[in-house]
Formats: C-alpha cells, sequence, structure tokens
C-alpha cells in the first residue's frame, strides 16, 4: 500500500505552492444570479398542507362559535307587502299635474327616490303614530345635577385639563338633548326604520317592504301600516302641491293681466304719436319705392356702361365702325372707285399709265377717294357727336336715380328707426298675451286635475300574520362560521408561513440561492442511533442511501468527477455539515477511494468526538508549525478513510488557513489520496470558511431543512461570491418525510419501514 503522504524526497518541491496553478479547474465562480423568492401556487399548496390542523382547529372553533351564536338569537319573524309603483298615475283627462316630477326623471331615478321616501323618517314617524306605537313609553325623570353627587364631581373635574377631554368624550356619546320624551321617540323611529327593508324586485315596476320583529301579528301590522302611511303620504303631496299651485296660478294671472294692459296701453299710445300706421316691410309704400328706383338705378348703370363703352370704341375705330359700313352714299362712292380701278387695270395692259386716257381714269379715281374720305368724315364726326350726346344722357338719368334711391333709403331707416320702438312694445304685448293665455289655461288644467284622486301607488299582496320565524337561520350562520373560519384559518396559516423564514422543500434551494441541489439528506429517527452512524453504519438506512446519492452526483458534478479537495460548510453551526462531511468521506471511501477527512474548524472541532479519539494533535499544528502531515494523520475504522483533527485550538485560526502550509497540504504532488474533504467552519461570522473555499477545488453548501433563515443564506452566498468562489451546488438536510406528498420521495425511502417513516414523522 502507497503511504498517505509522499516523502520530501519523492515530492521534491511539491510542498511549494504553484502559483502557476492555484487551484484545479472544478468549479468557476459563477455570477450571482437574482433569487427568486416569489411565492408560487404549489407553495401555497405546501403552506395549507403544512399548516392544515391550524387550518381546520380554527375553522371548527368559528364554525362552533357561529352555530352556538346563531342558535342563542330571538326568533325574528318578517312580514312582506308588495306594492306597485307607477311612474304616473292612470290619467282620466289628459293634463299634467301639478308637480310634474315624475315626467322629470328617467325609472332609475324615479324609482330610486321612492325607496329613499319609503325608508325616510318622516313616513317611519307617521306610522309610529299610526299604530300608537309611542303611548306606552312612559317619560323619566330628569335627574338633577346639584342633588346628583356624580354630577357635581364632574362639573368639579372639568375645569382640570383632563376633565376637559374627559368631558369631550362624553359629550360625543351623549345626546345634546335630555328630555326623555323626545329620546324615546328618536328610539322608536329608529327601532322602526332599523326593522323595515325595501327590497325592489329586478326589472318590473314592484317593491316588496319587509318588517322584520320578534312579534309576528305586529310585523304585519307594521308592514300594512308603512305601505297605507306611503300611499296617504303621496297622496297628500299631490293635494298640497296642487293647492298651492292653483294659488301660485292665481297670483301670477293677476300680475300677468296686468302687465298685459299696460303694455298695449303703450304701444297705442306710440303708434298715435309718431303716426305709424304699418311697419310691415311687405306692405310698406316706402320700401316698395325704394325697390322700384333700385331696379331702375341698375338699368341706368347698364345703359350707362354700354354708352361708355359705345363712345370709345367709336374714338378708337371711327373708319371701321359700323355706321361708315352701313352708310348708303358712302358704298355708292367705294363702288364707283371700284369700278375706275378695275377699269384702269384692264387698260394698263393696253396703254402706259402716262397715255391720256389712263391718265384722264386716275384723275377720276382721285376724284372718287377724295369724296370717300369726305362723306366718312363727316359721318365719325356725327357718330361721335352721337355717342358723346347718348353717353351724357345715361350719366345724367343715373344721377337722377341715384338721388332719388338715397331719399328712398333715408325715409326707410327713419321709419325703421321707428320701428325698432314699435317692434319693442308689440313685442312685449305678445308675450304677455302668450303668457297669460298660458297661465290662464294651467290654472284650468290644476282645477281639473285637483279633482281627480288617483294615485300611482298599489297594493298588490297585503302582507299576513307569518307562520315561522325568518330568522335566525341556522345553516347560513353555520355556513357564515365556517367560511369565516377557513379565511381565518388560512390568514394565519400564511402568517406563520411568512414568519417562518426558512428553506423548507427541495425546489426552493434552487430557486432561492440560484445553486444547484446535489443532495437531499432525510431526518431521521434518532432513538435507533446517532444520524452519523445510521449514515456510516447501517448501509440499508435511508440516511446512508441518501448520503450515496450525494456521492452519485458530486461524480456527475463536473466533466472530471467528483472534485479532489471539497469544503463542506453552511450559514451557521448544527445545521449537519459534520455529518455530512463524515458521511460523505465514509460514501467515497467505500468506493475503494482513499480519502482524506480533515477538521477544518479550528474554533469548535467536532470530528475527534463522532471518530472517539482525541485532538491532541492535528491540523492547527501542520499549520504553525514544520510538522509532517503523516505524524497527524489517523486510520480510522473505515476502510480507505483517514483523518486529520482539528488540533489545540490556536488563537489566530484565519491566518493560519491564510498561509502557505494549508496550500501544501491539499496539493495534488503532496499526497496521493484520491479526495480531501474538510468540515469548514461556519460562514457568517468569521472568515476561515471564506479562506478554506479558496483554497479548495469545489465548496458544498448545506441548509438545514426548515430551520435555516433565508437571510442568513443570502448573505452566506454573498460572501462566497464576492470572493469568487461560488458553491459548487447545495445540500438540503433533515428533510421531514412530509415531503412525500409533495412528490419528493426519493430512493432511499425503500430501505426505511413504514414504523420508522412513522415515528420520524412524529419526532
Amino acid at each position: 500500500m502507497n503511504p498517505p503522504f509522499s516523502s520530501p524526497e519523492q515530492s521534491g518541491n511539491a510542498l511549494v505552492i504553484r502559483q502557476d496553478n492555484p487551484l484545479a479547474p472544478y468549479v468557476v465562480a459563477a455570477p450571482a444570479t437574482e433569487i427568486d423568492d416569489s411565492l408560487h401556487l404549489r407553495d401555497l399548496i405546501r403552506i395549507i398542507f403544512k399548516r392544515k390542523w391550524w387550518i381546520l382547529s380554527v375553522t371548527l372553533v368559528m364554525l362552533v362559535v357561529a352555530t352556538l351564536n346563531t342558535l342563542m338569537e330571538t326568533p325574528l319573524y318578517r312580514a312582506t307587502t308588495t306594492i306597485q309603483i307607477d311612474r304616473t298615475a292612470q290619467r282620466v283627462v289628459d293634463y299634467r299635474d301639478a308637480t310634474g316630477m315624475a315626467e322629470q326623471y328617467d325609472d332609475g331615478s324615479f324609482l330610486q327616490t321612492q325607496f329613499e321616501l319609503l325608508r325616510s323618517k318622516a313616513l317611519a314617524e307617521r306610522v309610529m303614530e299610526m299604530l300608537r306605537l309611542d303611548l306606552d313609553r312612559k317619560p323619566i325623570a330628569k335627574a338633577d345635577d346639584a342633588s346628583d353627587p356624580k354630577k357635581a364631581e364632574e362639573v368639579a373635574v372639568r375645569e382640570d385639563w383632563i376633565g376637559r377631554i374627559m368631558t369631550t368624550l362624553r359629550k360625543r356619546s351623549e345626546p345634546s338633548v335630555k328630555d326623555m320624551q323626545v329620546l324615546d321617540r328618536e328610539s322608536i323611529i329608529g327601532s322602526l326604520r332599523g326593522s323595515m327593508q325595501v327590497d325592489p324586485i329586478p326589472n318590473s315596476r314592484l317593491v316588496r317592504i319587509h318588517v322584520t320583529g320578534a312579534d309576528p301579528a305586529l310585523a304585519a301590522r307594521m308592514a300594512n301600516a308603512w305601505t297605507d302611511a306611503y300611499i296617504k303620504t303621496s297622496l297628500e303631496r299631490k293635494v298640497d302641491a296642487s293647492s298651492y299651485a292653483r294659488t301660485f296660478l292665481e297670483q301670477e294671472l293677476g300680475k300677468s293681466k296686468v302687465r298685459l294692459e299696460e303694455s298695449e296701453n303703450s304701444l297705442v299710445q306710440y303708434t298715435r304719436q309718431k303716426q305709424i300706421l304699418s311697419v310691415d316691410e311687405k306692405s310698406n309704400p316706402l320700401t316698395a319705392n325704394y325697390t322700384d328706383f333700385s331696379s331702375a338705378l341698375s338699368k341706368a348703370e347698364q345703359d350707362r356702361i354700354r354708352a361708355e363703352a359705345n363712345y370709345d370704341e367709336v374714338k378708337r375705330t371711327s373708319s371701321a365702325s359700323r355706321d361708315l359700313l352701313e352708310n348708303r352714299a358712302l358704298s355708292t362712292f367705294r363702288e364707283s372707285k371700284a369700278k375706275l380701278e378695275l377699269e384702269y387695270q384692264e387698260q394698263l395692259r393696253t396703254y402706259k399709265p402716262t397715255h391720256p386716257k389712263m391718265q384722264a381714269l386716275q384723275a377720276q379715281i382721285d376724284v372718287a377717294e377724295k369724296r370717300i374720305q369726305t362723306e366718312s368724315k363727316a359721318i365719325s364726326s356725327s357718330v361721335e357727336i352721337t355717342s358723346k350726346a347718348a353717353l351724357d344722357s345715361a350719366k345724367a338719368q343715373e344721377e337722377r336715380l341715384r338721388a332719388r334711391v338715397e331719399v328712398a333709403k333715408r325715409g326707410i331707416l327713419e321709419v325703421q328707426d321707428q320701428g325698432i320702438r314699435f317692434n319693442i312694445l308689440k313685442r312685449e304685448v305678445d308675450t304677455n298675451r302668450e303668457m297669460y293665455a298660458g297661465l290662464l289655461q294651467r290654472l284650468k288644467e290644476v282645477g281639473v286635475t285637483a279633482q281627480v284622486g288617483t294615485n300611482n301607488v298599489a297594493v298588490v299582496d297585503k302582507a299576513d300574520v307569518p307562520l315561522f320565524p325568518f330568522r335566525p337561520d341556522v345553516g347560513r350562520g353555520a355556513m357564515t362560521g365556517l367560511l369565516l373560519g377557513l379565511m381565518a384559518g388560512l390568514a394565519l396559516a400564511f402568517v406563520i408561513e411568512y414568519m417562518d423564514d426558512s428553506i423548507k422543500f427541495p425546489d426552493e434551494v434552487e430557486r432561492f440561492t440560484g445553486l444547484p441541489l446535489v443532495g437531499i439528506i432525510p431526518r431521521v429517527n434518532t432513538s435507533k442511533g446517532s444520524p452519523e452512524a445510521q449514515a456510516t453504519r447501517d448501509p440499508r438506512s435511508a440516511l446512508a442511501e441518501a448520503y450515496r446519492s450525494l456521492r452519485t452526483a458530486l461524480q456527475f458534478s463536473t466533466s472530471k468527477g467528483a472534485p479532489r479537495t471539497i469544503a463542506i460548510t453552511s450559514c451557521t453551526k448544527n445545521e449537519g455539515k459534520t455529518t455530512t462531511a463524515m458521511s460523505l468521506a465514509v460514501a467515497l471511501s467505500q468506493m475503494g477511494k482513499r480519502v482524506l477527512l480533515v477538521d477544518g474548524d479550528m474554533r469548535n472541532p467536532t470530528l475527534h468526538r463522532l471518530f472517539n479519539t482525541d485532538h491532541a494533535t492535528g491540523l492547527s499544528n501542520i499549520l504553525s508549525s514544520d510538522v509532517d502531515p503523516i505524524t497527524v494523520t489517523r486510520k480510522t475504522d473505515f476502510p480507505n478513510l483517514y483523518l486529520i483533527t482539528g488540533g489545540p485550538l490556536p488563537p489566530n485560526p484565519a491566518e493560519l488557513l491564510s498561509g502557505p502550509a494549508m496550500q501544501r497540504l491539499l496539493d495534488p504532488g503532496s499526497s496521493n489520496f484520491d479526495h480531501i474533504l474538510i468540515d469548514a467552519p461556519p460562514i457568517l461570522g468569521i472568515a476561515d470558511s471564506i479562506i478554506l473555499c479558496n483554497h479548495v477545488d469545489a465548496s458544498l453548501f448545506v441548509i438545514e431543512s426548515a430551520k435555516t433563515r433565508k437571510a442568513a443564506i443570502r448573505n452566506a452566498i454573498r460572501r462566497l461570491r464576492q470572493a469568487g468562489r461560488a458553491p459548487l451546488g447545495a445540500i438540503l438536510t433533515k428533510l421531514g418525510s412530509e415531503m412525500t406528498m409533495y412528490g419528493y420521495e426519493s430512493d432511499f425511502y425503500y430501505y426505511g419501514n413504514k414504523e420508522e417513516l412513522a415515528k420520524t414523522a412524529r419526532a
């Protein structure tokens, strides 16, 4: 067998820390992941199952209390009257009533108004008077403050500021009226209103009036009296409204008649003063005259524009004017000239221009041309004079018509000025006449409708004496207690669970920590031995099977198998990390691996007690001096498993762990162990575990189920990640057998019998 540690000659310089390869590539510092601390549906179901006895207990207590309270209530009877409320009453005549309110509301507003009238205090007071409920109540004598020592004492205390505060508080709870008759009356009215309930039937105009009381006969009387009082009140309100409307209309009618007479007199006086016959625009002669002159002015403007255009054309083209072309004498001269020119051209073929005959023809042509020019000038001059005269005549006509139009316009404006005042007076007369006619007609309608005593409320079913009590309803009370108890139990369960800030189930580990779950360790019954003994001495136990599952998970955690050096740590103490380190070391040694188990907790060493040995020498000796590790390494009862205890307690464990001796101990060249497991101290509070995790290939984080706080787990993992050494995985220890109901039953339960599981669950 090879020795556990190599000699210095064999290792050479193997004990020196190799800076070029500080850590094996088993673990890469994982980035900090966001922790999922949200509540899922499966978590709610777990909480309900876990706290089921709390929920059932609270529900049962509330059910019993509600049932007993219901049975102790006084039996109450309900009497019901059904009425029909129409929007308007049936009309004998087609006249509106005096109020007209029903036509101003929609159905919803009208019915809601009627419901509030049914609940009104005035109606309750009328019912009380109809049933004479206030005659049985006797007035209570009012105590005299001077003869009452208690009152005298209160008056003396009022001077103090505490007394003033107490007085203010008492006044808030005491009525301002001391008359007991008034208080008794208010009490009866309040009781009546509290016993009555308005229940409208949906999609109808029917309304049920419920009255609840201990006396069934009185309840029926009250329901019928309530309906009768409501109908009488409605009729009286209409009669009062009609009477008030009649009086009001008579007064307004007298005032309107006086205003009408005054306005008519003012109109007649004004027309006589201004001598106004008519101001109607259609029949007014000034308007007709203005219209005629305006039409004539428009035609004169057209004639003037036409004359200007003709005159301008004559001046611009006098030779080409139509008169020159149409003049007969000028046409004759042009024909004669044309004939001479034609003859001249024919003779020109025979004679030369100097020939006497040709010269005679040319002289005739010149004479004809002169005559044409003379006649054209005469005609052009005559046409221009004629056009100028026509233009001047058109302008003069236009100016005269324009002057007449202005005169007519001024006359119309004067009439309109007079008509403004006339129209105002006439409109006032018409308005007063219409108002007087309307008031007179409305007065007659009110007089007719006041004689018609119809109502829009009808009784459908009168209230009968109820045969059976309406309340208490035992079934309803029990159901209410059951629902309230269930809600209270659930609320209590969730509050308790919220206060229990710990990880309880395997799937919470990965969701909350962001670490893979590599092992689930069950809680065992300690009556069959310590957890360490069951995990290492009984291969058929559930605990041993759990650690074998953890060993298998480590073998598949990396591509190179299980890491060589592993540190096992936790948040705080007593979470099962020492048991996990020992049991995992035994499980690895059972595979034929040479395993070294090191107690890295030099502040509170524990492994020497589990292996029944001392710790006179151990890890502290190796780190503080040049002690050969082989001298402090102990062989255990388990094959292939060796142990280094914590050793004497040093004053500075963190400084020792930071030195090079720890790295030399874990270096692959310094020993031939296949695996080195270190039972590291807790993370929170000290730096030892952080230092150890930086020396090893991988670390495992132990979490105790239903105990380790999430805040502690969060802080511990944050410290490891800040140091760049995220754990390889998490191990959930001491998991109760109730996890089987949530689907986490593992193969290691196959090895435990039902009796052991039952004892474990009870424990």
